[in-house]
């Protein structure tokens, strides 16, 4: 640890687990059809993605955004997902993530007022979002939609829980250096805010700073500019998304292809909007 430096990690800000030695599925999805594997999903929930998916522009070329959102238009039911995606365990993480935002926003009750004719808190569509998510290391989505094995599932198992515990303690020490780093942005903007960055990266994800660096790096993290005092959301919406898995499985026994915890999401949590 006290040589762990920026540049053994396998991702610029150490938001997820170093890959190397990790749990690693980029192989199996190789030759997959993300696509298909997203409508595959919702379906078996009952909740359809057809109309997003003919709205969305979902692949990479010249010049295009190169990050994920999912973007409700108008509240009237144009919603749609911008994605790069390429066949890999992180573009279907993605993709299952991006289209959880869309069925909430689609499934806001057109009823309600415009005002309110949205998700209840950015954290739980956050929630929602994670929640399909992390379908991509749940072994009943890799058995039952992605086709997985039954032998190679279960010796596959008990990393797969190790793998989420730790890209969860991983992500919330994370999350701890961008809230923080926030706080003072917006207290103090003329401050040392570079040194500030490193100081929180060194507290929280035990990372040393690089000798003599006296640079903006905090500037190079999109959400800094684009969608700014909205980080804790991702960790509260972790929260939110187990608090989801719990009662899913109370109320409709498990989430995989149960067309009660569609039901359930699309009464208990899209319905009724904000």
């Amino acid at each position: 640890p006290p040589g762990l430096a920026p540049w053994p990690l396998a991702a610029p800000f150490s938001q997820d687990p170093p890959a190397a030695g990790a749990l690693d599925l980029d192989a199996r999805f190789a030759d997959a059809d993300l696509e298909a594997l997203t409508l595959r999903t919702y379906d078996g929930l009952g909740l359809d993605v057809r109309p997003v998916l003919a709205r969305s522009d979902l692949y990479g070329r010249d010049g295009k955004n190169q990050h994920a959102f999912c973007i409700d238009i108008d509240r009237e039911g144009d919603v749609r997902v911008l994605c790069n995606v390429e066949p890999s365990e992180r573009w279907m993480d993605t993709m299952l993530h991006e289209f959880g935002h869309a069925v909430y926003n689609q499934g806001v009750a057109p009823t309600l007022p415009w005002l309110v004719r949205d998700a209840a808190h950015a954290l739980t569509t956050e929630g929602v979002a994670m929640l399909f998510g992390r379908l991509v290391r749940s072994p009943e989505w890799l058995g039952q939609v992605a086709g997985f094995p039954a032998a190679e599932l279960e010796a596959l198992r008990p990393r797969l829980a190790e793998a989420r515990r730790a890209s969860l303690l991983v992500f919330a020490r994370w999350v701890l250096v961008v809230t923080h780093f926030e706080r003072r942005l917006y207290a103090d903007p003329d401050g040392d805010l570079d040194t500030w960055w490193w100081d929180l990266v060194e507290r929280y994800q035990h990372v040393r700073r690089p000798a003599g660096r006296a640079e903006p790096d905090w500037a190079s993290k999109i959400h800094l500019a684009v969608v700014p005092v909205y980080y804790q959301n991702y960790l509260y919406g972790e929260l939110f998304a187990s608090q989801l898995e719990s009662a899913l499985m109370t109320h409709a026994g498990g989430f995989v292809d149960r067309r009660e915890a569609g039901r359930f999401l699309a009464d208990a949590v899209f319905a009724p909007g904000a």
